[in-house]
């Protein structure tokens, strides 16, 4: 039977259990008792030697072992019989027995065991050893290294070597090994397979890439014989070095929607002298009631990063090494983000009366929060073509509504007859700018020319006539403007206060005229008070007469 076995002797186990027999009470000799065996094995797989525990009510006087071969069937010939055991521990009543002579088998397995047990008493007891006898080479691990067993961040590469020994029960004898070692890295990451010399000695090199962890090798024969092995492993700690990050900037500012790009440069510390950290992980989070957000940049050769978040609000950024086999997670850092968040306006209308006042107004959307004071702001702006020249006219603030819906904003102000306007949200560091859609307003300009109150100075009672001639402006040019009412105001010398004295209406040519008896000192003008929907209002010259 040949196979290989990767099993301890069972010589320690049993030991443990003879032990804790020899704890217990020997039994009262008040009738005869035949032996009994604890157990029977091996003293060592190639020892050749032969182990017995057992105990009886009186002292054991003759111990025989009977070997057979492997899976021998019942009535075979014995392979080997064992009588010169020795006690090496406890008492002739319970005790331990040893053979000094070395068997020499023709074949290596696990031999069939039974003992003949008697004592003082002539009582005997014949009994198969659970266990079996184990027949086996040991192999045998000498100068076994691993260096450095602690690598570093600038050492990495770890060296194994050993050297291993047959030691055949057939003969006694111990050689070198021949055949192959699988060496096993720390944590049983990796199995490098490599070839012993003439005189057993092996040895290769790994990348140590895992934390603390142990070295072993294992022996594997050219031959496929029965093996037992047991070598040692060698642990292996890492040293972790220190390490830093200089971000680019500490504060960045950015639109909603839009990446945060956050870069900087890693370090690690080694020999006393900070140096560009290679192909490590930086991790850069941003966290918030709101959200939050994570990059994992890896450093590159020159230790340079840049890691891209998206963040749904303003808020802080810390960065640092992600800690490893030989890295120190590094202080952290921090960069500042200003998030500006979107805005629109809708809604957005214009009117402009007969006066040139022009009211716009329409709604601010800026999601779930109202801007604050500095910043809640529209400009009502003008520009004669709609594209280019834009003026703020107004600014105003828009209304405490609901900042999703809309917060409503409304301004009046003089405006020019004609053009575009547009409502503006400036860009702040908080907010992103937005522009309502562009309306066109005009209305057409009117004029009185030619105004005059006559004659100068007038006898009290006689007539006063008051004339001139409308105008509007259309085509790109001043034109009459016919059929319209005009009204003549009077001011009393030494008041304030205009007095309507009636209308008159315009002729073909846009001309009119109205007269007036004389009472009082005073100025009259005529006016265009009530134009209709696409025509503003105006007034002639005013003009002071004297009555005497």
């Amino acid at each position: 039977m040949k196979r290989h076995v990767r099993r301890q002797s069972l010589v320690l186990a049993c030991a443990s259990v003879a032990a804790g027999l020899l704890l217990g009470p020997v039994p009262t000799a008040h009738a005869a008792t035949a032996p009994v065996l604890t157990y029977a094995t091996s003293g060592g797989p190639s020892s050749g030697l032969v182990a017995v525990s057992a105990q009886s009510d009186s002292a054991i006087t003759s111990i025989t072992a009977h070997l057979y071969a492997p899976d021998a069937p019942a009535g075979a010939a014995e392979v080997a019989r064992v009588t010169d055991f020795t006690r090496t521990s406890g008492s002739d009543r319970q005790g331990i027995w040893k053979t000094s002579t070395p068997l020499r088998l023709a074949d290596l397995g696990i031999y069939r065991l039974v003992l003949d047990l008697t004592d003082e008493d002539g009582d005997t007891t014949t009994a198969e050893s659970r266990y079996g006898f184990d027949y086996y080479l040991t192999a045998g691990l000498t100068d076994f290294e691993v260096t450095p067993d602690h690598p570093d961040y600038a050492h990495r590469q770890v060296s194994v070597s050993g050297r291993y020994t047959i030691t055949d029960p057939r003969t006694g004898d111990t050689t070198p090994a021949h055949g192959q070692v699988d060496v096993h890295t720390a944590n049983w990451d990796e199995t490098k397979t490599v070839d012993m010399d003439a005189e057993g000695r092996f040895a290769t090199t790994y990348t140590h890439t895992d934390g603390f962890g142990s070295v072993s090798s294992w022996l594997r024969l050219s031959s496929p014989e029965p093996m037992y092995q047991n070598g040692p492993s060698l642990p292996v700690s890492p040293v972790r070095s220190d390490t830093r990050v200089t971000l680019d900037s500490t504060a960045l500012s950015v639109k909603e929607g839009e990446p945060v790009k956050v870069s900087g440069l890693a370090e690690v510390l080694v020999d006393g002298a900070w140096r560009p950290l290679d192909g490590a992980t930086v991790t850069e989070m941003w966290s918030s009631d709101m959200g939050g957000a994570t990059s994992r940049p890896v450093t590159g050769a020159n230790g340079r990063f840049t890691g891209e978040l998206k963040m749904s609000r303003s808020g802080t950024v810390y960065v640092s090494v992600v800690d490893g086999t030989y890295l120190n997670t590094s202080p952290e850092r921090s960069v500042k983000v200003q998030v500006a968040r979107k805005t629109s306006i809708s809604g957005f209308t214009v009117s402009l009366n007969k006066y040139a006042e022009l009211t716009a107004g329409g709604y601010l959307h800026t999601g779930s929060s109202t801007p604050g004071d500095a910043d809640n702001h529209v400009r009502l702006q003008y520009s004669a073509d709609g594209k280019t020249g834009w003026t703020t006219l107004k600014t105003v603030t828009p209304s405490s509504g609901d900042p999703e819906t809309g917060s409503h904003f409304k301004g009046t102000f003089d405006a020019p007859a004609k053009g575009y306007y547009r409502a503006y949200f400036a860009a702040t560091a908080n907010w992103q700018a937005s522009y309502s859609n562009v309306l066109h307003a005009e209305r057409t300009k009117t004029r009185i020319t030619d105004a005059n109150a006559s004659p100068e100075p007038v006898t009290k009672g006689r007539t006063i006539t008051v004339q001139g001639t409308l105008q509007h402006y259309t085509s790109s040019a001043w034109r009459t403007y016919a059929s319209q009412k005009v009204k003549i105001l009077f001011r009393p010398k030494g008041s304030s206060t205009w007095y309507d004295k009636g209308d008159t209406t315009t002729r073909s040519n846009g001309s009119f005229s109205k007269g007036f008896t004389a009472q009082t000192d005073g100025t009259w003008v005529a006016v265009l008070l009530y134009p209709n929907s696409t025509h503003l209002v105006s007034s002639g010259r005013e003009d002071y007469v004297d009555v005497r």
